[in-house]
């Protein structure tokens, strides 16, 4: 008998039911301790879960000098830096790029953490497909955790692969509209999961809105520029010729019409060279 085992104490005239009876006990015991020990292992595992969930959605809080940052570029391209910037501190990754939409509703690659990542975006373009699209035209998260043995974008998961990207998450950027997608891109293997989701969507929902805001802003001061433009051609005009206001702006409509150009680009024009330009009009 080894040493440490507890043997039953029987005694002499125990019946055979007894015996067996006694070893039904004691493995039944057994049972139940096994059983409790995997529901604590099963609690455990719950728990710390739960907190690496938590601590995901708490890196999506992105800090108040951040968030000011990030609303306060004048021009969109300037937006689109510190929301690539700002990425990988709310999910760490190995490269961002966002693909935004033309005013054709035509996918193009817009930023770019790094060459790498932007060369990935750009080829979802060239092939037209890759997570990108897919999360756009779907609307829903996209999730891939190897792009080696992922068969869903035959053409550009092997490119992106060559790149040196494993996995993958991309999300699509709305603010009412669809605009674009954010994607992560890793070297690594299943990199990303479903408990990214929540900090990951929480970003984009705020890179949404900022580039949503910087475009409104950038196309506000365009025009304001342009309408300058406009104003200082017409007062060249009525300088150089002696016209009226409302005169020298039809004369520009009237050349920007002829020349297939915009009043915004005939007025350029006039600014810069202090003259209309040469154009037959009286065809």
């Amino acid at each position: 008998m080894s040493a440490g085992t507890v043997e039953p104490a029987f005694e002499q005239g125990d019946t055979l039911e007894q015996v067996l009876t006694f070893h039904e006990e004691v493995d039944g015991d057994e049972g139940e301790s096994d059983e409790r020990a995997d529901t604590e292992r099963a609690e455990t595992e719950r728990a710390d879960t739960e907190r690496a969930d938590t601590e995901r959605a708490d890196t999506a809080e992105v800090p108040g000098s951040q968030v000011q940052e990030l609303f306060s570029q004048a021009k969109l391209r300037d937006t689109l830096a510190v929301v690539v910037r700002m990425a990988p501190r709310v999910l760490p990754s190995d490269g961002v790029g966002v693909l935004l939409a033309d005013e054709h509703g035509a996918m193009t690659p817009a930023a770019g953490s790094d060459r790498l990542a932007a060369r990935a975006d750009a080829l979802q373009v060239s092939t037209h497909q890759g997570p990108g699209f897919q999360g756009v035209c779907r609307q829903q998260p996209v999730i891939a955790s190897d792009l080696r043995t992922d068969s869903r974008w035959r053409f550009w998961a092997p490119q992106a692969a060559e790149l040196g990207f494993r996995s993958l998450l991309t999300l699509a950027l709305a603010d009412g509209d669809t605009t674009g997608a954010l994607t992560f891109y890793s070297r690594r293997a299943s990199a990303f999961s479903a408990g990214d989701l929540a900090a990951g969507q929480m970003f984009a929902a705020q890179a949404s809105v900022a580039i949503a805001v910087s475009r409104e802003r950038e196309q506000l001061l365009q025009a304001l520029a342009s309408r300058t433009d406009v104003g200082r051609a017409e007062g060249i005009l009525m300088e150089r010729y002696g016209v009226s206001a409302p005169q020298a702006r039809t004369v520009l409509q009237r050349y920007a019409t002829h020349a297939d150009i915009s009043l915004t680009e005939v007025a350029e024009g006039v600014v810069r060279d202090r003259s209309l330009p040469r154009i037959d009009l009286s065809v």
